[in-house]
């Protein structure tokens, strides 16, 4: 699959699931058009990191790559509705965790960064935020592979395998959704 054909696919299902140009708050606002523009930029930049061959995939088989960016996309789904201000990080709402969780993948960042990158870093490139949380989502799946496949992201959403449960189970129950794979798809690749 190439970089087009993959973005297309990523950008359809998030036109279709939040149509830009009705959100809010006000950091948030833009029209149809610049959602659009922004959405088809942030879909490439998961393609281009999931298809990058020094990436390796969540996923084992002929579309691993594929299920991996369904995956990706649907976490920054459910961590940041594709909102222009917390893609862009733009005002006081663009941040959760009490302002520690940065860019379209709420990557918290701490005090000192993650991986020598601040919110900022993460902010400014789009295809570093997704980087980061590939490896992230990565280490995550393989410390809690050893539960059912819904429960993946459990320390994803709260860093450790025994929580955050329903936040792991809505994300992955929403690439399966938009992928349309079961969950018997084979195990995880190691990091």
């Amino acid at each position: 699959m190439s970089v087009e054909s993959l973005s297309a696919y990523l950008l359809g299902i998030m036109l279709t699931t939040a149509p830009p140009g009705r959100t809010s708050p006000a950091s948030a606002v833009e029209t149809p058009d610049e959602g659009r523009a922004r959405y088809a930029e942030i879909a490439k930049s998961i393609a281009d990191v999931v298809l990058d061959p020094a990436e390796q995939p969540i996923f084992y088989g002929a579309s691993a790559r594929q299920q991996t960016a369904a995956l990706l996309l649907s976490i920054s789904y459910f961590e940041s509705g594709w909102r222009r201000d917390v893609d862009l990080g733009l005002g006081s709402q663009a941040r959760g965790d009490s302002g520690n969780s940065w860019c379209l993948m709420q990557i918290s960042v701490g005090r000192n960064g993650i991986g020598g990158l601040s919110g900022p870093d993460l902010v400014a490139s789009r295809e570093r935020c997704v980087r980061t949380g590939l490896r992230i989502v990565r280490h995550a799946v393989n410390s809690c592979r050893h539960r059912p496949m819904l429960q993946w992201l459990d320390a994803y959403a709260s860093g450790t395998c025994e929580r955050g449960m329903q936040a792991s189970t809505r994300r992955m129950e929403k690439a399966i959704q938009w992928f349309g794979w079961s969950t018997s798809v084979p195990g995880v690749t190691a990091p």
